[in-house]
């Protein structure tokens, strides 16, 4: 084996990937859009690399030396430009790709993972699809506004349940299949925890584990949507989220899968010991919220 190309290292799952193959001590390089800003939010614990998928000239040295890929989709890429790193990866001899995919996402054709796993499929690529499920992470990402400023969680879920899965967990499994290509060969494996909550659930015990009184308003998709546009953000990323939650609402999301515990060795990070470890971090937030209200805005892609 020669180097891995881990995609998406400034990103949530990408950094999990790349610490996770830190740890094993394995050569991999970090492909980046911009190497400045990537230095600036990652340091210089990872070696980088200029990769930009709207940057087809980017694509050729980045995979130079590499046989396996973390592959991470970034929401705003033209699929054109995406689905041509896939077959200059191919042309460039890479053994084996991992793809960070969604959970369920044979149901949803209107999802952008659905054209990219049909892509690595018909490039002949050795692949890993990682079909996550609802990252826990999420609270302390883009729901993390909505808590930080009216200690809620806002999205309309309705009554459904959803199967958390951590980032972490994610990440340490995209490094064993990087790590053990041939034998994850053309596999597709459902990320979950062990149980499935409902968001009143999650709440409660935010509430329990910070001190602080969290509640889910459980808003119809009507109100989620008027009040998000009103906020500048995005209407594809409106649309895209709103049907997501709309899925678990009619109890889409709550199947539990044991790929994780499987492959891992040991039970997933539940949704509980989550808000443990991210304690400090989550009353971080909520206590510089009076000091800088832009501290914890959604990625400006999301924004009109």
């Amino acid at each position: 084996m020669n180097r891995i190309l881990v995609t998406g290292a400034t990103g949530n799952v990408g950094k999990e990937v790349a610490e996770a193959l830190r740890h094993r001590n394995v050569s991999f390089m970090c492909g980046v859009r911009n190497l400045e800003k990537a230095r600036a939010e990652i340091g210089h614990e990872f070696d980088l690399i200029k990769l930009d998928f709207a940057d087809r000239s980017t694509f050729e040295l980045a995979l130079e030396g590499v046989d396996r890929v973390f592959l991470n989709y970034p929401p705003e890429t033209p699929f054109e430009d995406f689905h041509a790193f896939i077959r200059q990866a191919k042309e460039q001899g890479i053994c084996h790709l991992t793809y960070l995919s969604i959970k369920d996402v044979q149901y949803l054709p209107f999802v952008p993972h659905f054209k990219n796993e049909r892509e690595i499929r018909n490039s002949g690529l050795s692949y890993t699809f990682l079909r996550a499920g609802y990252f826990t992470q999420n609270l302390n990402m883009f729901l993390l506004n909505e808590i930080v400023e009216h200690d809620r969680i806002f999205v309309p879920a309705g009554k459904g349940k959803t199967s958390f899965v951590d980032l972490r967990d994610s990440g340490e499994l995209a490094a064993i299949t990087l790590l053990e290509p041939e034998s994850h060969c053309n596999e597709c494996y459902v990320l979950t925890g062990l149980e499935a909550l409902d968001f009143f659930e999650v709440a409660s015990i935010m509430t329990e584990v910070l001190g602080r009184t969290i509640k889910y308003t459980n808003p119809n998709l009507k109100t989620f949507k008027s009040y998000f546009l009103g906020k500048g953000m995005e209407e594809r990323f409106v649309n895209l989220v709103g049907g997501l939650h709309t899925f678990t609402k009619l109890g889409m999301a709550k199947g539990i899968k044991p790929d994780l515990e499987r492959l891992l060795g040991r039970d997933p990070i539940p949704v509980r010991q989550y808000v443990v470890d991210y304690r400090g971090s989550l009353k971080r937030a909520i206590n510089n919220m009076s000091r800088d209200k832009n501290l914890y805005r959604l990625p400006e892609w999301t924004r009109t």
